[in-house]
């Protein structure tokens, strides 16, 4: 860990997961839209069958990106409620937690994000290490997959 942790530290990381959420969403509401375009194209040809299979697939697809915008609506909100103005004593929603085997960002779960040069796993508290990290203070250990995460630092 190269930078001092600090509330700065934990903004930065907030707005990478909103930005990586809210690009999610852009992409699945212009998949919608495109996805209405062609269903508006589709012409009814003289083999109906041809029509009405190309019209059930595109219900189809919108209703998969459509379960997809849904989910990331949730998480939108859940990315909303994480308070990154507070400093923690224990593993919370918001909190950066440094291990002697990575470092870690709880909020949702948007993968690796390198910030200032140090990579940060972003996670919920739902994931199964994020269940395990919960409420931990510094000095605790876990167990997750069979190895051994020491809790390091957290803010």
């Amino acid at each position: 860990m190269r930078q001092k942790l600090s509330l700065e530290l934990k903004k930065k990381l907030y707005t990478e997961c909103q930005s990586f959420i809210d690009q999610k969403i852009d992409r699945e509401i212009k998949a919608m839209d495109d996805i209405q375009k062609s269903a508006n194209a589709e012409t009814r040809s003289s083999m109906g069958d041809k029509y009405e299979t190309g019209r059930a697939m595109i219900h189809l697809e919108k209703e998969k990106i459509e379960i997809q915008l849904r989910e990331s609506m949730k998480l939108k909100m859940v990315i909303e409620q994480i308070d990154f103005t507070t400093e923690h004593l224990s593993v919370q929603p918001g909190s950066i937690v440094v291990t002697d085997k990575g470092n870690f960002f709880i909020a949702i779960n948007c993968g690796e994000i390198e910030v200032d040069g140090d990579k940060f796993y972003t996670l919920s508290l739902a994931s199964p290490i994020g269940k395990a990290l919960f409420n931990k203070e510094i000095g605790d250990l876990i167990v997750f997959r069979d190895k051994n995460f020491e809790i390091i630092n957290l803010i």
